[in-house]
């Protein structure tokens, strides 16, 4: 046990280096809920590195893609993905994917409900990551708004969904309020969708130049769709059913909806960021509306 606690707190240190934000909003999570979600993140960032490491071809990173998704359905180890650690750029990257085997281990150590949903999400991901791969070796863009909208749900809309299951499995009606847990979890697709449209809108200079349009239509539309989004998020989040759970969910809302106003007054070529002391504020704001839980 000891050894197990260690461990957990050594992959809480990497979890904190490969996302300051991310950790922001999961300490403050219910301890029932936490561990859940913070080896999801883990095995879904690990997945991440591999899709985005440009210095190995596409063609591998599938292949180990494909091991990774491989071994988090059926347990087991996987040393394809320590065998690309050390063409990451950051040691924190490299960090984790060299203890990939050590996420999938106390992954088999979850309540079996509670491996299941991650199982479940990380099938959803992964299989959204290798739709980018291969779609844009032949493809510089989506061609359709139905190929964004499901990139969009495949590598953040999921999240929602999992986010709301998990806290259902280990919190039960302390979540959210049984007759509504419908609603909430579409509420919360629509939160995760919108807050990877953010990524796609601060980001889609960089991903042109790298061959990769995820928008075919006009931005503005976009940008609206991920404001309306972001307030479903919001919404969501102020419906939950402790102080933990409304703040760990609706801090990154507030971040997302200033990242939207800062990409609107950006000039080209420069990206959206938010200041440090801008994000104290935005702590600030969320711990004010987290007090008091919005009408179940």
């Amino acid at each position: 046990m000891k050894e197990t606690n260690e461990t957990e707190r050594e992959l809480s240190r990497v979890l904190k280096a490969v996302s300051r934000s991310f950790y922001l909003s999961m300490v403050w999570l219910p301890p029932a809920m936490r561990r859940g979600v913070a080896l999801g993140y883990l095995l879904a960032r690990a997945a991440d590195s591999v899709a985005d490491t440009s210095s190995a071809p596409a063609a591998e990173r599938v292949a180990v893609l494909e091991k990774m998704r491989a071994a988090i359905a059926r347990g087991g180890e996987c040393p394809a993905a320590a065998a690309l650690a050390e063409a990451q750029p950051k040691a924190s990257e490299r960090e984790l994917l060299q203890r990939f085997d050590t996420c999938l281990s106390l992954l088999d150590g979850l309540p079996e409900s509670e491996r299941a949903a991650v199982r479940e999400v990380l099938d959803v991901i992964i299989g959204g990551q290798l739709w980018d791969l291969q779609y844009f070796a032949g493809h510089c863009s989506v061609e359709s708004d139905e190929d964004t909208l499901h990139y969009t749900y495949a590598v953040a809309g999921c999240v929602g969904k999992f986010w709301t299951d998990l806290g259902c499995i280990t919190l039960g009606d302390g979540f959210c309020a049984p007759d509504r847990r419908e609603l909430m979890t579409e509420a919360a697709v629509r939160y995760g969708r919108g807050l990877q449209l953010v990524n796609i809108l601060r980001d889609r200079e960089e991903d042109a130049r790298l061959g990769r349009r995820y928008l075919c239509s006009d931005p503005e539309l976009w940008m609206r769709r991920a404001e309306r989004w972001l307030c479903d998020g919001l919404d969501y989040a102020r419906r939950l059913g402790s102080f933990r759970l409304r703040f760990s969910s609706v801090l990154p809302a507030l971040l997302g909806v200033k990242t939207l106003r800062l990409i609107r007054t950006s000039r080209p070529g420069q990206r959206a960021k938010i200041p440090r002391r801008a994000v104290y504020a935005t702590l600030l704001r969320a711990l004010f509306l987290s007090v008091i839980r919005r009408g179940a």
